[in-house]
């Protein structure tokens, strides 16, 4: 339990008030060694009871002490020098009054005091009962702003991955779309005698010339690595640019346009591609139908 847990309970009133139990005295004395801001609020709490107690109390008017003061001086010479009298009862009835008048002022100060008494525990239970309902009221706010903060992370989360495959979805029909263009030439290229699983495709558009490729089997190249392809022109390797491997191989990749080509190859390069080919690296290659 954190120190706003004690602060606001109403556990910090009944201490001050002496109504708490052993155990949980015993917790809260914990946390005020524990939490500086619990042990001030103790304190505050102690204040401020100490000087409701002062700004209730009466004082008994000062006509009261001499009152009492002079029967008590006479009640004693009376003893001393007076013979007792002739009837005891009337004497009884006469202390009786006497002692009435003396103590009727106190007896209704008694009172007072219990009202005020009765006030303050009625306030006080009021105040811890209001301090449970907010101190509630704030544990349920918490649990739902936490809850609504975990949906809108789902949310978001939700959002994003739907955009992403909104984004594959598209990149999917361009593909088909290029594929299935009957002005597009398809060039397979197998792969070389030292790599002879590898395999990836050109699609070559005649009108636009535009170069499209799709890796189907190239193995996942190192982190200084990258994999560039090479139209053939005229027996001279031309440069068709580098691309991506991962989640982007299974799609199609827009390389460089050429206007003619006999043979397109896949050289393995330092990332970035090279000048020239490194022709021992050499993956894939395939020559145009025709």
């Amino acid at each position: 339990m954190d120190a706003q847990y004690f602060i606001s309970c109403g556990l910090i009133e009944l201490y001050a008030a002496g109504m708490t139990s052993e155990e949980e005295a015993h917790d809260l004395e914990a946390a005020m060694r524990r939490f500086p801001e619990v042990a001030a609020a103790v304190a505050e709490c102690q204040r401020d009871m100490e000087e409701y107690v002062q700004l209730q109390s009466i004082i008994p008017p000062s006509a009261i002490k001499s009152h009492l003061l002079h029967l008590i001086n006479n009640d004693s010479f009376m003893q001393e020098n007076s013979e007792p009298p002739a009837h005891p009862l009337l004497q009884t009835k006469i202390l009786s009054m006497e002692q009435t008048n003396v103590l009727a002022v106190p007896e209704t100060k008694s009172v007072s005091w219990k009202w005020i008494a009765a006030v303050a525990f009625v306030l006080l239970i009021g105040s811890i009962i209001l301090n449970f309902l907010y101190f509630n009221r704030w544990k349920e706010f918490r649990e739902y702003k936490d809850k609504y903060q975990s949906l809108l992370l789902s949310q978001n989360s939700i959002i994003s991955k739907t955009n992403e495959y909104k984004t594959r979805l598209e990149q999917l029909q361009e593909s088909m779309q290029v594929m299935e263009d009957p002005k597009v030439m398809k060039v397979a290229m197998p792969g070389t005698q030292s790599f002879p699983t590898a395999v990836a495709t050109v699609f070559w558009n005649q009108d636009n010339k535009q170069v499209y490729l799709k890796v189907n089997n190239l193995p996942e190249p190192t982190a200084d690595k990258q994999y560039q392809l090479w139209a053939i022109v005229d027996g001279k390797p031309v440069d068709m640019g580098v691309f991506e491997m991962g989640d982007t191989a299974s799609l199609l990749q827009k390389m460089k346009v050429t206007g003619k080509a006999q043979m397109f190859a896949v050289t393995l390069e330092k990332k970035g591609g090279a000048a020239s080919p490194t022709m021992e690296q050499m993956y894939v290659a395939g020559k145009i139908p025709g």
